[in-house]
């Protein structure tokens, strides 16, 4: 149950439509069928010609699922190729992930940051931007615009940079369009954080890390980012170089059908179920880090394991990943009462934790002012 769940809330999530037929995935790896043939779209749907319009949708479903047979070969190459993966994600810099690492030590002052914080440049304009709006520039006696990191790292505090410098990552790393999925971007962020926020929280009541906490809920998505930006990048490529072979065959029947294509809610929902787990651990072992258990406990969560398998820091975020997902399932009317008690038992969801998740601000950053 609780996996015919998640995938019901990332239905929703990218917007899948339920009425229509889920295109399905097959994994293989790049291996060519040497029986298919371009045209072979046009010998199933030659009997429908004279049909008319149930014989045109026909043929563009037809010619949507050989479009995606080609689209699915090359997303899995590109997948299984993680230079490739790590090329099409933002770089934060080694000097950023020694920072996440820092941020994770026990003791951990602003005199430490300060350095490693002056070594990554995108990171520390973006800081001095923070600092530099009202609610920080009102600390200053003089309210003048603060120009150095190390006064900027002291208005801000290192509890708060604990959030506040995963997010700032996170934010970059994500597609800069997901068109035609025009929600799903703000989606994804929204979820993610909302797990972030989550697990930090349960942690602050249990013997784990909130900061380790926060960063598991926050980056295991990163794998889903990585996922629809390399779908939807095939998907385009693929579809273009049919294009110029219908048109270069004449085929004014497969060109029409191809040219009013679009990317596919249901299969790019299949490729982040097959993917996107263990791309957000195998990207996170090229970072390095030697004290956020970031990589090993992303690694638990695409193992699947089972919930009774995993460490504790993993069991946490699991019980905040499924209370954000019931909480979306909740408000869409898509859950029943059931389902829900299945799905909390299956994570060890006590009442306790329920209530204190349902009275935390999962939208946005607990930051002082």
């Amino acid at each position: 149950m609780p996996q015919i769940l998640v995938q019901r809330f990332f239905d929703q999530l990218v917007g899948v439509n339920p009425d229509d037929k889920r295109l399905g995935y097959q994994i293989r790896a790049g291996v060519q069928n040497p029986e298919r043939k371009l045209l072979e779209v046009e010998a199933k749907a030659q009997k429908l010609r004279a049909a008319g319009a149930q014989a045109k949708a026909q043929f563009t479903e037809f010619a949507q699922a050989h479009l995606h047979d080609e689209v699915a070969d090359e997303l899995v190459r590109r997948l299984h190729n993680i230079e490739q993966v790590m090329a099409s994600v933002f770089d934060a810099g080694a000097g950023f992930y020694a920072l996440l690492d820092q941020l994770s030590a026990k003791a951990v002052t602003v005199n430490k940051l300060d350095p490693l914080i002056s070594k990554v440049p995108w990171l520390a304009n973006d800081l001095l931007r923070l600092v530099n709006q009202p609610q920080y520039r009102s600390r200053s006696p003089s309210g003048a615009m603060v120009k150095d990191i190390k006064t900027a790292l002291r208005f801000i505090g290192v509890e708060s940079l604990q959030q506040i410098l995963p997010v700032y990552a996170m934010r970059r790393m994500l597609p800069h369009s997901t068109d035609p999925f025009t929600a799903l971007k703000n989606r994804l962020w929204e979820y993610s954080l909302a797990v972030a926020i989550a697990a930090k929280c349960l942690a602050q009541h249990s013997a784990e890390h909130p900061y380790n906490a926060f960063c598991v809920g926050l980056f295991h998505t990163l794998g889903h980012a990585v996922v629809t930006r390399n779908y939807l990048r095939t998907y385009q490529q693929v579809r273009q170089t049919q294009l110029l072979q219908a048109r270069e065959s004449r085929d004014t029947q497969l060109t029409d059908a191809l040219d009013n294509l679009e990317p596919d809610a249901s299969f790019l929902c299949e490729s982040m179920h097959e993917f996107a787990a263990v791309l957000s651990a195998d990207i996170t072992s090229r970072w390095q880090l030697q004290v956020l258990p970031l990589c090993q406990t992303l690694d638990q969560l695409a193992e699947g394991v089972g919930f009774a398998g995993c460490s504790p820091l993993a069991k946490l975020v699991q019980q905040a990943q499924t209370y954000v997902q019931w909480q979306e399932l909740q408000r869409r009317q898509l859950i029943s009462e059931a389902e829900t008690k299945a799905w909390f038992s299956a994570v060890q969801l006590n009442s306790e934790s329920i209530n204190l998740l349902a009275n935390t601000n999962l939208k946005r950053l607990g930051i002082e002012n």
